[in-house]
Order: C-alpha cells, then structure tokens, then sequence
C-alpha cells in the first residue's frame, strides 16, 4: 500500500485550495464527488485522517491532476525508475585496435582487410 506524507498531503491541499477557487466548489459538493462524508474530506485535507491511494487518486483525477506531476513522493519516485540500462552491440568487419569514449560517444577504432582493387586483379592476369 502507498503512503503519503505530509509534503504530499500540503501539495494535495495547496492544489485543492486553488482548484476550490477556480471551479467555485465547496468541501461538502468535492466530499459528494468522491463519496465520501464532508469530515473524512476535511481530515484527509488538514492532516488529521489518512491519507490512503484510493481518497489521493480519485481526489486528483477529479481536479483534473496528475498526482505524479504534484506529489513530491510520487516525483521522487518517477525520476529514480527513469533510468534504464541500454546495451548497444556493434558488428565490425575487421580486428578492433582500441575502443574508447568522447562525451557521449563511443569510438571504436579496426582494421579492415583491403579488397584488392580491379586494377591489381588486371595487372596480374595479364
């Protein structure tokens, strides 16, 4: 199960409070939005109930927020699993001398048999 912490529940609040201003909406209409009873709303808004994954999603879906994008929690949390390990292979034809990196670059440095050129095939037929 999730939990919230009390940066979460003020983001959550800060939001509400500007929602609530601009949809011109009572805690008693949101409390009915999300059936839920007017005291739980105003306990799980001011830090005296507890503030479980079900009330914080539909509270945010309502508001037409996403909670990733105003939870310092769920934040935190989408920057550290934004990293993925990525492997790139690379087929050379020819015998590698040296690999090496510049910045973001990978220079990989080999030798290649030379074809022989149409000339030198003339040159020994005749």
């Amino acid at each position: 199960m999730m939990t919230f912490d009390e940066q979460d529940r003020q983001a959550l609040y800060e939001t509400w409070m500007s929602y609530k201003a601009k949809a011109r909406i009572t805690q008693s209409e949101m409390a009915k939005k999300l059936e839920t009873s007017h005291l739980t709303f105003s306990r799980c808004i001011h830090g005296d109930g507890v503030l479980d994954s079900r009330f914080v999603f539909a509270f945010c879906q309502v508001m037409g927020v996403e909670p990733n994008k105003i939870l310092p929690s769920l934040r935190d949390r989408e920057q550290v699993s934004q990293d993925v390990l990525v492997t790139s292979k690379v087929v050379v034809d020819g015998e590698i001398e040296a690999v090496y990196y510049e910045g973001h670059t990978v220079v990989i440095e080999y030798r290649k048999p030379l074809a022989p050129s149409a000339e030198t095939a003339f040159e020994r037929v005749s």
